[in-house]
Parts: C-alpha cells; structure tokens; sequence
C-alpha cells in the first residue's frame, strides 16, 4: 500500500487539476492523495485559501512552512505505520499511469527515483546516484524521514532534493534510479515561480552538501 504526496503555492493553485487527475489515473491506485499545504507561506505572504480539490485527494495542513520539503515531511509523519511505501512529486508535471508502479517495482529494499545525479557535479564523492529528483518521483518509507533531525534548517529550505537525499545517505539508504518512472513525463504548464530556476541554485546545492558533510561525515569533498 502507498501514498503519493505534493505540494503547492498560491499561484498554482488554479491549476492543478491536471496533475492531480494524473496522479489518480495511475495504474497502481494509492491509497490516497495527499496535498499537503502550510497554513502561511514565507514566500507568499496573506492567508491561504486551499484549493477545490478532487474528492479522493486530502488536504494536509503544515503549522510550518518547510518549503518544497513540506510535500515529504508532513505526511511521512502522517502515515508512518499505516502505509509502506510514501510517493512524492512536484505539482508542475504531468505523470504517466505507470510513473509510481515503476518507481515501486524498483524500490527493493532502498529509495528509488525517476531521475538521479551524483554529488560529484558539485564537488563531492559519492556513488553516482546521490540525489533523488522529486519532480521524477521519489519513493520511501515514511519512516525513514519521520524524525525531528530531518527538519532542514531555513538555510537549504530551497534545495529539498539534496537535504533530503543526505537524510537517506546518513542511513546507508541506497537510491536506485527508476528510468522508466520518468518516462513520459511532461511539464503540466509554464510559470515563474520554481525554485528550480531561481538564481544561485548550484552555490545553494554545495552549501547543503558540506552542512550535510559537517553533520554526518557524509559525501566528503572531492580530493579530501
């Protein structure tokens, strides 16, 4: 049994519709949708007024804003003991109907992902599949991210994918990549507001890989 999960912004809100029809038209049904929301937002300030949603996806209110880790987070603790396997994606593409039973078939006994990249791009050793892409996917068990340490610090809140990836290294958990999850995959629509292209991501990245390091021994510097 498995859950997917995701977040959003204001901005998006309007559209999310096809996303979320995509996620419900997988092929491997989940258990349950969940759109997991904080109740303020640090990049967009006012109240928030959630969504008309789908009647099989569930809002999930976060007290706290942890930005794109919010979508992980929050719901790892939701459902950690009830389901085995949690999904989470991005709420700007559109997924195929085999995208989560493919990123299932090739959990194993680690995390699996559409997409993967190694740390050696940003200066560091580790095994060629280091960090886990979440808008190709990414599959685990909840409660590998459940405790209150895999909370990232407001200085890497932008750069989810590396700080969470480095949760699951500092428990020796493989990341497999999943190359069939991503295909056929494609942007749901256009906009300006994905921290993906927000300047400075690649200096963003390496500051989270050396305060990762400096936690956690992990991912030593190339050459060290």
């Amino acid at each position: 049994m498995y859950v997917i999960s995701l977040t959003s912004i204001p901005p998006r809100f309007d559209r999310l519709g096809p996303v979320l029809d995509s996620l419900l038209a997988q092929d491997a049904p989940p258990a349950e949708i969940i759109l997991c929301l904080p109740r303020s937002y640090r990049r967009f300030p006012g109240p928030v007024t959630p969504p008309v949603l789908p009647r099989d996806v569930r809002l999930l209110w976060a007290e706290q804003d942890l930005g794109p880790a919010t979508k992980t987070l929050i719901p790892a603790r939701t459902v950690k003991g009830e389901i085995d396997r949690l999904i989470w994606c991005d709420d700007d593409w559109i997924y195929p109907p085999n995208w989560a039973g493919a990123l299932l078939a090739a959990a194993g006994d680690g995390a699996t992902t559409g997409q993967a990249w190694g740390v050696e791009r940003i200066g560091r050793r580790g095994t060629g599949c280091d960090i886990a892409q979440g808008f190709a996917g990414v599959c685990v068990r909840p409660e590998w991210l459940c405790t209150d340490e895999v909370q990232p610090p407001p200085e890497v809140h932008s750069v989810d994918d590396v700080w969470l990836s480095g949760q699951l290294a500092r428990q020796n958990i493989p990341i497999r990549a999943a190359p069939r999850a991503r295909q056929g995959m494609r942007p749901a629509y256009e906009d300006t507001h994905g921290l993906q292209d927000a300047g400075g991501r690649d200096a963003d990245n390496r500051a989270c890989a050396a305060l990762l390091n400096t936690l956690y021994g992990i991912w030593p510097e190339q050459g060290a």
